[in-house]
């Protein structure tokens, strides 16, 4: 966890600066173009499920759509009035120099256990759960480090809709139908502050191609899931220069910044994280009320690798990701694939 301490003091220590004019040459990257008061708009539709990786239990599936903005100098009439009130005067903004961006994600997650044939209750198991949230997130970026600050809004329960869409989607394509929703988590507002910190370590860029060295730290509170988590990344390909802006180990969940080049570019990442959790709403159970839940594994390491790629109008991410068993009750690690694809406008 050096790296996390290390990164988050970063991140205070710039909390204080004074605020300066940005920099537009900054923002003249072939990725990003020129911020202006009239940015890009793009809609990504993201897709999970651990089908990818032939496996069928756990993390059962996750579906999101998002909504973004950016780049732009100041985040003045480009996110609601409220939100740039509560944020005017904290890093995400006051930090001198910088670049930003909005992005809006309504996301589901449906949670089962290994058996989706048994009726009974299984306490040995993940409970059945189903997660639906509204995250914003703010980008603040510079040539070298990127801020994420992110509100995530929503609700777990039978109100999130997860039984009816498992069920109607395996009587669509035929499978086999879940029988424990009955045992689901119970209703309950849900939310998490989030702060991410990503920084070049080491960069080698060329004409076209180069390779950078990230690290990652993430801080996070809320009855959703309270965590910090120190990550490492190496990326190899093109217009590596400014989309580490977004990049994040979940990288189908985070805007795609290839999407606003002006050309076809890719890069290839694998990376690693060390993540330290106090709860996860999802795993621990319901947080005023009985219900099922799990011991949760307050260690873990995660591995994931991926594409990012741009090719004419649209940009997407294939990515896999495998995690150390997240409750007492698993032995085996947990595996899971992701896609997501990029459309921008302006």
């Amino acid at each position: 966890m050096i790296l996390t301490c290390a990164l988050l003091c970063s991140l205070a220590g710039s909390a204080v600066l004074a605020q300066q004019e940005p920099d537009k040459g900054i923002a003249g990257s072939a990725v990003f173009g020129v911020a202006s008061d009239s940015p890009f708009e793009f809609f990504t539709f993201t897709f999970e499920n651990d089908v990818f990786v032939g496996d069928d239990d756990g993390f059962t599936n996750g579906t999101g759509l998002t909504y973004g903005r950016g780049p732009f100098l100041s985040f003045d009439g480009q996110i609601p009035e409220l939100l740039n009130r509560l944020t005017k005067n904290i890093y995400i903004q006051s930090i001198p120099n910088r670049v930003h961006g909005v992005a809006y994600m309504l996301f589901q997650t449906l949670q089962t256990p290994e058996d989706i044939s048994i009726a009974e209750f299984q306490p040995d198991d993940l409970p059945y759960a189903g997660l639906m949230v509204l995250q914003t997130q703010l980008y603040s970026w510079d040539t070298n480090v990127a801020d994420q600050l992110s509100l995530f809004l929503g609700l777990v329960g039978p109100a999130a809709l997860g039984e009816e869409v498992q069920t109607n989607i395996h009587r669509a394509i035929g499978a086999e139908m879940p029988q424990g929703w009955d045992f689901q988590l119970k209703n309950e507002p849900v939310f998490r502050l989030e702060a991410r910190r990503v920084q070049k370590l080491y960069r080698n860029y060329g004409n076209h191609l180069g390779f950078d060295v990230l690290g990652l730290a993430t801080i996070g509170i809320g009855n959703l899931r309270t965590n910090t988590e120190a990550s490492l990344a190496v990326r190899w390909g093109s217009s590596l220069n400014f989309s580490h802006a977004t990049f994040s180990l979940q990288s189908d969940r985070q805007v795609n910044a290839l999407s606003l080049s002006d050309r076809n570019d890719f890069f290839l990442y694998l990376g690693a994280g060390a993540d330290l959790v106090a709860n996860d709403i999802l795993l621990s159970g319901n947080t005023f009320r009985g219900g099922p839940s799990q011991e949760i594994e307050n260690f873990t390491n995660s591995f994931a690798m991926g594409i990012v790629a741009k090719f004419g109008s649209l940009a997407y991410v294939f990515q896999i990701t495998s995690k150390s068993a997240s409750t007492r009750a698993n032995s085996g690690r947990e595996k899971f694939g992701a896609f997501s694809i990029t459309y921008p406008f302006k």
